[in-house]
């Protein structure tokens, strides 16, 4: 059998991709693979913050065509740019193994955050990453951060900026983890829903294509990101607000992270809560969410 799979250009998603065909071969080894690369809207204007472009599925909706036309089997994803809701036809597969969901820093100046003078210059193109840190560190300032890690890296000598964010898993996977000045702390700077997660697409109906990968998939990977989307999905929210989730487990034990937070780090709402059903934390903590204002928090 042969299996087409749909993926970005950038050396991360090459990266993940290939991880997937990997583990498909471990589990398939007769499997024929091809990997289709195409550019995404996101990967074709980068020189404009997200938040302007205001867009779901930037990094998404060319492979999820592509999908639907049935010119691939499935995509692979950085599971935190899937939407949080699916077009008509198309479904979440599952996640492999998540890799690690922290943000970190790197600065060629400052050997941690705490060190940063207090106008210090960040550059970030996330609306969470910059609400959180002036939560914390209210005096500093941002520049607009996009492109691939080697383009973002470049920027940063370049600009002569104080230091970037970005997520650790990333660094992981293309060997830049020296670079790291400090890795951030996820019950303080609570990830992105998914984040560290790579997210496999596929069409419904494709019970064969399902048989194939239910053998690369981690249950309670699967069941922590599930329950991160369903608090994303319930705030509906997106890459513009500033909002994070993680989910972990330890023993039988769930401990879920929500974060919220103002534009301007003024205003945040953040809750930790530990049971059973992850999923169950996640849509209660966001109905608290909701009655006590979050909306208009993340409006703000």
């Amino acid at each position: 059998m042969k299996l087409r799979i749909g993926s970005r250009k950038s050396r991360l998603a090459l990266w993940q991709t290939r991880h997937v065909a990997a583990l498909l071969k471990q589990h398939h080894g007769g499997l024929e693979i091809e990997i289709v690369t195409m550019d995404t809207m996101g990967d074709k204007i980068s020189d404009v913050p997200l938040p302007q472009i205001g867009v779901k599925g930037l990094f998404t909706q060319e492979l999820e065509d592509q999908l639907l036309a049935k010119t691939i089997d499935l995509a692979v994803h950085s599971l935190k740019d899937l939407p949080s809701t699916f077009a008509d036809g198309l479904k979440f597969a599952g996640a492999p193994l998540r890799a690690n969901p922290t943000d970190a820093f790197i600065s060629t100046r400052w050997s941690s955050l705490a060190m940063l003078p207090q106008h210090a210059v960040l550059a970030t193109g996330s609306q969470r990453r910059k609400s959180q840190l002036l939560s914390q560190l209210p005096g500093l300032r941002f520049e607009s951060l996009r492109g691939n890690i080697d383009t973002r890296l470049r920027k940063l000598d370049e600009h002569g900026w104080d230091g970037i964010i970005m997520a650790t898993a990333a660094l992981e996977r293309l060997g830049r983890m020296h670079l790291v000045s400090e890795e951030l702390d996820a019950s303080i700077y609570v990830p992105a829903v998914a984040q560290g997660a790579i997210g496999v697409e596929i069409c419904e109906g494709r019970a064969d294509i399902e048989a194939l990968l239910a053998p690369i998939f981690d249950p309670t990977t699967n069941r922590a990101v599930e329950a991160e989307r369903t608090f994303l999905r319930k705030l509906e929210g997106g890459c513009s607000v500033a909002l994070g989730a993680y989910c972990h487990e330890a023993d039988g034990l769930w401990t879920f992270h929500g974060w919220i937070g103002s534009r301007d780090g003024s205003q945040v709402k953040k809750e930790r809560a530990q049971g059973t059903d992850p999923g169950a934390l996640a849509a209660a903590m966001a109905d608290a969410f909701i009655a006590n204002g979050a909306r208009t928090i993340l409006e703000s």
